[in-house]
């Protein structure tokens, strides 16, 4: 049999299939409407068959053939290249290309690693990481030096321990630089032939939010994260090719920014993990932090370098250059200041990355900076940070000709405040799929249950009239679907995990028995629904023995009919439907929402598609397309996690938490303007300070920045 015929079988019996129920249907309409419904069983039969044989037998033959495994190389070609998309991109958008902050760096004393020889290793003995192609192996004296953006690569291509810890300040910058050493690595990377290219591993970037390194290990983390980040995995064979990815040497390389940000009590564990792992690594964290995790662990062999602010006269130039319209009033004076005057408060304070990139955004040609002369007003380096801090949102929603905001200020700022306290003190990531937990859930699940009840309800009280009279019909038929729909929106209103995509798992999966002991509960609820919503019926209009014998045989086969809907769809879609668009992914929050509600409407359509044909074959061709048709619609309505967090925006609307009626045009809008920004699948504010500053306005405390060691500058360098 030809290839043709074999993939197309399926289909072509189903056409004929169909076309035999049609006739099956007119033959039925043509009887006695005594008959009529006996006979229409039949033709619902045939289309059952129908739907089987189309849907069902080619996902089969599909699911038993596995593709053949990528090599590792053409997989690091492949994710180098999405890497590089991904963080050029967000490159631009935080503005660090084509003319970044510049990069200081120097060694570090914080008493938090080894000796710095364990990190270069001994001159004579073979190091743990190798030099990169043209790279030389890093020496102590290099690492006593310092240096700016491309010494930091060479410590990275050349360290033998293969171990880089970067700490600094809040606003030092540490997110900034991972990105450009991210992006220096890619670069160098792609200048190197075939067989250079190969000795280079490809460097992914993740947060460390939802690891447990007394779980996991680092490895099998890292290849669910790498496997559910990036497109290139989305297949059957994608983990175990991320897997055999990180196992391999010198194919991928980790830099985790955020340690500071996992669970205190894991952080000497991750260290530890960390240590093990055979792969180069790059970690970003705040330097309090730091020092607290290591009293128990370090990370061995590593050494870690301090981010430190940026000379007072470079930092003028910077500004200087980075003005892309008309400079405020004031602006040659404040720059001349910078370069006069280097050590004074003002000159030290604006010389963070976080300040010059707040100095840069927030003050306009309309704006006078020369109010940061102002002494009294601005005594300490805090009070100026705060300033500028505090001009963000009023300089992202003023008026500006042809860019009308679609938000006022105050719109804005009550509905980041609100976001800001309500995203907490310990989460840096403004994950919309956990929007429903600000909201209570009642309401939620009682409007997901009544519209997905409706529909059941009406469509069941048309079955029951078949069997029961109208009204028993009708009032049995709304009984069991509002229980339906109840129970679904249990399931689906409360709103938990993460967003789906379509995505073909493992056949293993699919078919098993967890899958099975997880199916089975729908199918006999459905059932139970089937026998009390026709036994009700009957019973209402032909006495209680009608309708106890009508809820053991109709309602019987009605509850049977139901399971086609519940389980196989659990089976063969919903375990197909994927988590994973969640944290890290290279997709935009925007791109996730819609992706997942393209897996509702799949998931809908296919419900439907079951759906219709199992109560076909009890009821007919006629209503069980309908039926398929208005439950599809439901279920693809409700199924989404956009559901969820479409009803708690309108809950936090409507009790005036938020004043704005849409949540994506909304968050959109605010990165638009550079108050949020993007993380694979997250929002962020694009300032930390400015959600701690939000936060502690929606609780009326006054807040205090944290505070950390300052980063120690070499003497050679502080001569400068």
């Amino acid at each position: 049999m030809g290839r043709w015929t074999r993939d197309r079988l399926p289909l072509v019996a189903g056409l004929v299939l169909v076309g035999g129920a049609i006739v099956l249907l007119g033959w039925a309409y043509r009887l006695p409407s005594a008959e009529r419904s006996d006979a229409l069983v039949l033709p619902g039969f045939v289309l059952a068959l129908a739907g089987f044989l189309v849907g069902a037998v080619p996902l089969l033959v599909r699911l038993g053939h596995r593709p053949a495994a990528r090599p590792v190389e053409d997989l690091a070609a492949l994710l180098a290249e999405s890497v590089d998309g991904q963080w050029h991109k967000e490159a631009h958008e935080r503005r660090l290309l084509p003319d970044p902050i510049p990069v200081c760096w120097s060694l570090s004393d914080l008493a938090v690693t080894g000796p710095v020889t364990a990190a270069v290793g001994a001159p004579e003995g073979p190091p743990a990481f190798p030099p990169l192609p043209r790279h030389a192996r890093i020496t102590e004296a290099d690492l006593q030096a310092g240096g700016g953006r491309t010494e930091l690569h060479a410590v990275y291509a050349g360290l033998a321990s293969g171990r880089v810890i970067i700490v600094g300040a809040p606003g030092a910058g540490k997110s900034g630089t991972a990105i450009l050493l991210l992006l220096d690595v890619l670069a160098h990377r792609g200048t190197l032939d075939d067989t250079q290219r190969a000795r280079v591993p490809v460097p992914v970037l993740l947060t460390a939010q939802g690891w447990d390194p007394n779980t996991r290990s680092v490895q099998d983390w890292l290849a669910d994260r790498v496997a559910a980040t990036y497109p290139m995995f989305a297949h059957r064979s994608g983990l175990a090719e991320a897997a055999a990815l990180v196992a391999a040497r010198d194919k991928i390389a980790l830099i985790l920014d955020g340690l500071d940000e996992m669970d205190e009590a894991l952080r000497p564990a991750a260290l530890q993990a960390l240590s093990d792992a055979p792969f180069r690594i790059v970690v970003l964290t705040r330097s309090q932090e730091l020092v607290q995790a290591t009293s128990r662990t370090w990370l061995a062999g590593a050494v870690t370098v301090s981010l430190h602010d940026i000379p007072a006269p470079n930092a003028a130039d910077y500004l200087q250059r980075a003005r892309t319209g008309p400079p405020p009033a004031g602006w040659t004076e404040l720059l001349a200041h910078m370069r006069g005057h280097p050590d004074d408060v003002l000159a030290r304070r604006l010389s963070t990355p976080l300040t010059l990139t707040l100095l840069r955004d927030t003050y306009q040609a309309v704006d006078d900076v020369r109010e940061l002369f102002d002494a009294t007003r601005f005594r300490t380096t805090d009070a100026i940070e705060q300033h500028l801090v505090a001009r963000i949102v009023p300089a992202a929603y003023a008026h500006r000709p042809g860019r009308p905001p679609r938000y006022t200020e105050e719109q804005a700022r009550q509905a980041l405040t609100f976001t800001a306290h309500q995203m907490g003190k310990n989460s840096r990531d403004l994950v919309w799929w956990h929007i429903p937990g600000w909201a209570p859930a009642t309401s939620r699940m009682l409007g997901t249950g009544l519209v997905v009840g409706l529909p059941f309800g009406l469509l069941g009280g048309w079955a029951g009239w078949l069997v029961g009279g109208l009204v028993g019909g009708l009032v049995g038929g709304l009984v069991g679907g509002l229980t339906a729909g109840l129970q679904i929106g249990r399931m689906f209103g409360r709103g938990s995990g993460e967003p789906r995509r379509v995505k073909l798992a493992n056949w293993p999966v699919v078919i098993s028995r967890r899958v099975l002991r997880q199916a089975l509960p729908y199918g006999i609820m459905g059932v139970l629904i089937g026998m009390l919503g026709i036994g009700l019926g009957a019973g209402l209009t032909a006495g209680l023995t009608a309708g106890l014998t009508a809820g053991l045989t109709d309602g019987l086969a009605y509850g049977l009919a139901l399971v086609l809907p519940f389980v196989l769809p659990y089976m063969f879609v919903i375990e197909l439907i994927e988590g994973g668009t969640g944290e890290g992914t290279p997709l935009g929050p925007r791109e996730v929402w819609r992706n997942d509600r393209l897996a509702g409407l799949a998931v809908g359509l296919a419900v439907g598609l079951m759906y219709g044909p199992g109560l076909g074959l009890a009821y007919g061709l006629a209503y069980g397309l309908a039926a398929g048709l208005a439950v599809g619609l439901a279920v693809g309505l409700t199924y989404p996690k956009t559901w969820p967090v479409t009803l708690a925006w309108l809950q936090l609307q409507r009790s005036g938490d938020v004043p704005v009626v849409r949540l994506m045009p909304f968050l959109e809008d605010a990165r638009d303007r550079g108050v949020l920004r993007t993380v694979g699948a997250v929002y962020q504010f694009r300032h930390a300070t400015l959600q701690d500053q939000l936060a502690s306005q929606a609780t009326s405390t006054p807040q205090h920045p944290p505070q950390s060691r300052a980063c120690p500058r070499p003497a050679e360098r502080a001569a400068r």
